[in-house]
């Protein structure tokens, strides 16, 4: 029964982790369009969803740790761990397949948010660049050198004598 309800729970964080997949899909599309609305929308489910990711990810730690206790056995450090004590096949096999399908959705995930986060970077740089060309720098306001400036300066008396 505690086995089941951990199989229950890395089904959990699965489907929540494709779902912050499709998220991070959809944010890259908005990147790409330039849609800041449509990114704000999905920052803010992305944030839902990790936030639910961490509450499970806390209760599937207590229910590895609660299994191992009642078989008696030392608490794993990993629920791969686990797999190798699970006596049942049918059962062994479920997690195993869960348990790949999980770590090739965060694999995935991670490229996926690798990629936005270039994405953000080159649009920040042509921000940068647009804005550096935008406003003119101060001695560009300037035709002359300055040297010529203070030349002229000095040039100048305050007493003009020929007058």
């Amino acid at each position: 029964m505690a086995l089941q309800a951990l199989l229950e729970t890395i089904e959990k964080l699965h489907k929540l982790h494709r779902s912050l997949l499709e998220i991070s899909r959809l944010k890259t599309d908005h990147l790409k369009s330039n849609d800041m609305d449509g990114l704000q929308k999905q920052l803010l489910a992305e944030k839902k969803h990790v936030q639910a990711v961490t509450q499970l990810e806390k209760l599937r730690i207590k229910q590895t740790e609660a299994y191992a206790v009642a078989s008696g056995l030392s608490v794993p450090s990993s629920v791969s761990k686990l797999l190798e004590l699970i006596t049942d096949q049918k059962l062994a096999f479920q997690f195993e397949q869960e348990l790949i399908g999980l770590t090739e959705t965060v694999t995935e995930l991670k490229k996926q948010e690798a990629l936005n986060r270039q994405l953000l970077e080159q649009s920040m740089q042509f921000l940068q660049i647009s804005l550096d060309m935008l406003a003119p720098s101060i001695q560009s306001l300037n035709y002359g050198t300055p040297n010529q400036d203070q030349q002229r300066r000095q040039n100048r008396a305050l007493f003009d004598s020929k007058a």
